[in-house]
C-alpha cells in the first residue's frame, strides 16, 4: 500500500460519471463511484469518481480526455484532483467507514470488526483496498441478493466470476453453494487483493483466481458454466454478450451488475441477441442487477 494515490473527480451527469470511471479503470483498476446529488429538474445529478493509481497519472493529457469523455456522455466534468494518500490514515479512514453490513444471509465486515457472526448468517471478511467490491456499493450488494435468492432455487456446480475485483462475489458463491469458484480479472493488482481474501476466508482451495480479460481468456475455457457473475459496467456488459453465451452452459443463470436503470435497454439488447431472456433484476438506488437466463432447445441443446 506504500506510495498510494487517489484521483478524486467531480463529474455531472451519471452517464458522464460512468465514461470518466470507465477511462479511469483502465488506467488505474481501482474505481468507486458515488452519486452526491441527485438530479432534480433539469439540474443533472452530481457524482464523484474515485480512482487509486499506484503511481502519478494525472497530467493534461489526461484530463482533457475524461473530459472528452464526459462531454461526449452529455455532462461536465468539473473539476479533478490528484493527492498523495498517507498510508496509515487511508486505512483508518476506510475501517472507521466499513462498518459490518448485513445482505441477504451475508455478514460483510473488515478484519478490523470482531464481533459475533449470528447463526444463521454467512460471513464475509473483505478489507477496503486497491479493488473494488466491499458490498456497500448497490450493485454488489444487488449481485449478493440475487445470488441469495438463487441459491435457494436450484443448485449450481459451476460458478463464474468476471471482473472479481475485491473477490467478494467469488468468496460468497464459494460459502453458499459449497461449490469451487474460478474467478478473473484483467487487473493484476484486483488479482492479488482476490487471492489475499480468498485466504483469509479459508477459501484459497476452493476459490481460483486467475488474470482474465474476459471470458476468451484460457484459463477459463473450454469449460461451460451455470452460474455466472459479471459486475463490471453497461457498455463492456453489452460488448462481451456473444463471448458470455459461449461460456454460459445450457440453462445457465448470468448475473450482470455494474449498470444504472437507464442503462438495462442497452445489456439487454445484446443478450436477448444471444439468446438470454430476463427472469427478473434488482435495483438499488437506482442500480439494475439483471438475472438472465439463457434458453435452451427442448433436445437440451443450446439455442
Amino acid at each position: 500500500m506504500a506510495g498510494l494515490r487517489r484521483i478524486s473527480a467531480e463529474v455531472e451527469g451519471a452517464e458522464a460519471a460512468l465514461e470518466v470511471a470507465a477511462v479511469l479503470d483502465e488506467l488505474a483498476g481501482a474505481v468507486a463511484a458515488f452519486e452526491t446529488r441527485e438530479a432534480r429538474g433539469k439540474e443533472p445529478a452530481l457524482w464523484r469518481i474515485e480512482s487509486y493509481p499506484k503511481r502519478p497519472l494525472l497530467d493534461a493529457e489526461l484530463e482533457i480526455k475524461l473530459s472528452l469523455a464526459a462531454a461526449g456522455a452529455g455532462g461536465r466534468l468539473l473539476n479533478i484532483a490528484e493527492e498523495r494518500l498517507p498510508e496509515c490514515d487511508w486505512l483508518a479512514e476506510n475501517r472507521r467507514d466499513f462498518p459490518p453490513q448485513r445482505i441477504g444471509r451475508f455478514l460483510v465486515h473488515g478484519s478490523h470488526w470482531h464481533g459475533i457472526v449470528p447463526a444463521s448468517a454467512i460471513a464475509i471478511e473483505i478489507d477496503a483496498a486497491t479493488a473494488f467490491g466491499t458490498g456497500e456499493h448497490p450493485s454488489t450488494r444487488g449481485c449478493l441478493l440475487a445470488l441469495d435468492d438463487l441459491a435457494r432455487r436450484r443448485r449450481f456446480r459451476w460458478p463464474l466470476d468476471i471482473g472479481t475485483g475485491s473477490g467478494i462475489l467469488a468468496i460468497a458463491a464459494a460459502r453458499r453453494l459449497h461449490r469451487r469458484v474460478i474467478a478473473g480479472d484483467i487487473d493484476p493488482e484486483a488479482v492479488r487483493v482476490a487471492r489475499h481474501h480468498a485466504r483469509r476466508n479459508g477459501l484459497a482451495g476452493q476459490v481460483r483466481i486467475v488474470r482474465a480479460a474476459g471470458y476468451r481468456s484460457r484459463a477459463l475455457r473450454p469449460a461451460t458454466y451455470d452460474l455466472i457473475f459479471a459486475n463490471i459496467l453497461a457498455r463492456p456488459l453489452a460488448l462481451m454478450a456473444r463471448d458470455l453465451k459461449r461460456a454460459i452452459a445450457p440453462g445457465g443463470v448470468a448475473v450482470l451488475a455494474g449498470l444504472l436503470r437507464r442503462q438495462e435497454a442497452l445489456v439487454l439488447r445484446a443478450h436477448r441477441a444471444q439468446g438470454l431472456r430476463l427472469e427478473r433484476r434488482v435495483v438499488i438506488e437506482g442500480w439494475s442487477t439483471l438475472i438472465l437466463r439463457s434458453a435452451v432447445l427442448r433436445s437440451g441443446q443450446p439455442v
